[in-house]
């Protein structure tokens, strides 16, 4: 199986970023969600793939990415960065996406979540969902037709029912992501939990821990899969 392969231990977790098919990481902010975004970026353009980068946080780092490459000018000049300002704006760049070896959405729910977070009428929200699921539809849709790697980043709420974190986006981004990871802090400084929230073929409930350095994403102290 062609996958892109991602820092220890993630690939630990996940066995790489699944080519065909997309791949929702999802989270608060600050648990390392962009960091992922672009070890993959940086794994794409080494193995020769065309990157496509769609920022919609304006979370992408030239600062960042020299820690992480160091042949990072390189880099940087094979990544195609697009920054919709608004959510009918990302939807539009992605209907107009052209075939690319990855595709990264980070975020693929801010605009929708700044737009309609005061929204209270329901027409309006049912609205915006449809658009937020025909995005994805889309995004999978490349990802099927030219084996590309999509990368997707969510935010996460806790729900009032269960007081279980759930996706920003509902059901329409866990349908179409066929991978979805939940990322969360443990308490230690620097340390982060992914755990496999949904995957076609790898058992699910599983998680790893690691840590956030100016190195990237490294193993935590004592890592082992549980």
């Amino acid at each position: 199986m062609d996958i892109l392969a991602l820092p220890h231990p993630l690939d630990e977790l996940l066995g790489g970023l699944e080519r065909g098919t997309v791949t929702n990481i999802y989270g608060a902010p600050g648990t390392g969600k962009t960091n992922i975004c672009m070890h993959a970026v940086i794994e794409a353009v080494r193995r020769g793939d065309s990157v496509v980068y769609i920022d919609t946080e304006g979370s992408f780092s030239t600062e960042r990415l020299k820690q992480l490459a160091p042949d990072w000018e390189n880099i940087a000049g094979k990544i195609t960065i697009i920054e919709p300002s608004s959510f009918a704006e990302q939807g539009k760049i992605i209907r107009n996406l052209k075939p690319a070896g990855l595709i990264v959405l980070d975020s693929a729910v801010s605009l929708y979540r700044l737009e309609h977070a005061e929204n209270d009428r329901k027409e309006d929200i049912m609205k915006a969902n449809r658009e937020l699921s025909k995005q994805i539809a889309v995004l999978s849709k490349l990802a099927r037709g030219n084996g590309s790697v999509v990368l997707i980043t969510a935010h996460m709420f806790q729900s009032w029912d269960t007081g279980e974190h759930d996706v920003v986006g509902g059901e329409s981004l866990k349908y179409w992501s066929k991978a979805l990871v939940l990322l969360e802090r443990t308490g230690k400084m620097s340390e982060r939990k992914a755990t496999l929230i949904k995957h076609r073929w790898l058992p699910e409930g599983k998680s790893v821990k690691f840590m956030l350095s100016d190195d990237g994403i490294v193993p935590s102290t004592g890592f082992r899969l549980f």
